[in-house]
């Protein structure tokens, strides 16, 4: 099994998009209760407000959601980007850090 060191940049990503998943969280009961209050004392009618009780859950809650979700998918991706290795045309993988710049001079002038 090979272990891949997790970069801070994707850490830090996913700490964010946890936080902003568990603030919807919260966000959605206190939603879900409010609305299930004013339909208990009567004072709003599902079938007459659908739209106006959607629309409060979404400023309440849908946009944290999203928000996790695309913190969560920019972590990922930094996390792949930083996997990549450079894979020259002849399919030879060299690491070219390790090279002075008068040896990849050389190299590039022998091909």
């Amino acid at each position: 099994m090979i272990k891949n060191k997790l970069p801070i940049v994707s850490l830090i990503l996913y700490i964010l998009a946890g936080l902003f998943f568990l603030f919807a969280i919260w966000a959605a009961v206190f939603s879900f209760q409010y609305i299930s209050g004013m339909v208990s004392m009567g004072q709003v009618v599902v079938q007459d407000a659908l739209f106006e009780i959607i629309s409060f859950h979404m400023t309440n809650f849908g946009q944290y959601v999203v928000f996790a979700a695309l913190l969560f998918a920019a972590g990922w991706i930094v996390y792949l980007v930083t996997d990549l290795e450079v894979v020259f045309a002849d399919d030879e993988e060299e690491v070219l850090s390790d090279m002075s710049v008068e040896e990849i001079l050389d190299e590039v002038e022998e091909e």
